[in-house]
């Protein structure tokens, strides 16, 4: 079964970082480059974890660039947890959770 290409692709420029007691870094939510419109006709630059999961479940891929290798974009996938809140994106062909998505710069 071919894979379907995504219909609309967001560009990540900046993440909001969770740091739990152990220190370990989750990305929460992310800047887009373009803005969206919401599903209540908002303008928005900012999507949550969650909002990503549901937009990719829709065909609308995301990637980043990552800082140091300029030209290449990187796909991101998000990992669910049975708790919604603790759920976070990674590069898509990272497992781990300190991947190279932590380079782009942050927000609050």
């Amino acid at each position: 079964m071919a894979k379907k290409k995504a219909k609309f692709k967001r560009e990540i420029v900046a993440v909001k970082l969770f740091v739990d007691t152990k220190g370990n870094k989750r990305v929460v939510a992310v800047k887009l480059a373009s803005p969206r419109v919401t599903k209540d006709y908002r303008i928005s630059y900012l999507e949550s974890v969650y909002e990503i999961a549901d937009e990719i479940k829709n065909n609308v891929g995301y990637f980043y660039i990552d800082p140091s290798k300029q030209k290449k974009a990187n796909k991101v996938k998000v990992v669910t947890k049975k708790n919604p809140k603790k759920s976070y994106i990674v590069t898509k062909d990272s497992n781990s959770e300190n991947d190279n998505l932590l380079k782009l710069p942050h927000f609050q």
